[in-house]
């Protein structure tokens, strides 16, 4: 009785296994990977967003458009991480680089440019304590 009732148990979990709709990553891959993203730091337990800004430019023909932007926090606080997340996924977005400050100081600077004939636009979080 034991071996017989272990059996349909097998027998339903493979059905259950098999009868689970498969879904081809292929189209997945086609945006993976492909937006500039840049972290710099960690959060750590009670760390706040102190700053949430956009950074748009818009495009222009034939050229690459680029900016430099300097984020400050209030006084007394410290950077623990700097996030600029990249609105563009499907991989014409623009790049970012740290400039100078970072985590561990009071202001951030980040040079965004873009590839030739696209814009900018970026999301960026300040983090501190």
């Amino acid at each position: 009785m034991f071996v017989q009732k272990l059996m349909i148990l097998v027998i339903v979990v493979v059905a259950a296994v098999t009868a689970v709709e498969y879904v081809p990553r292929a189209h997945l891959e086609e945006y993976a990977g492909k937006s500039h993203n840049l972290t710099i730091g960690y959060r750590k337990p009670g760390d706040r967003l102190i700053l949430q800004q956009n950074v748009v430019k818009k495009s222009a023909w034939m050229r690459i458009v680029s900016t430099t932007m300097t984020f400050n926090i209030p006084k007394f606080k410290q950077l623990t991480m700097v996030s600029a997340h990249d609105r563009k996924n499907d991989g014409t977005g623009a790049y970012c680089k740290l400039v100078r400050g970072g985590p561990g100081y009071g202001n951030v600077t980040l040079k965004f440019e873009s590839q030739r004939s696209h814009g900018i636009n970026f999301t960026v979080y300040l983090y501190a304590r």
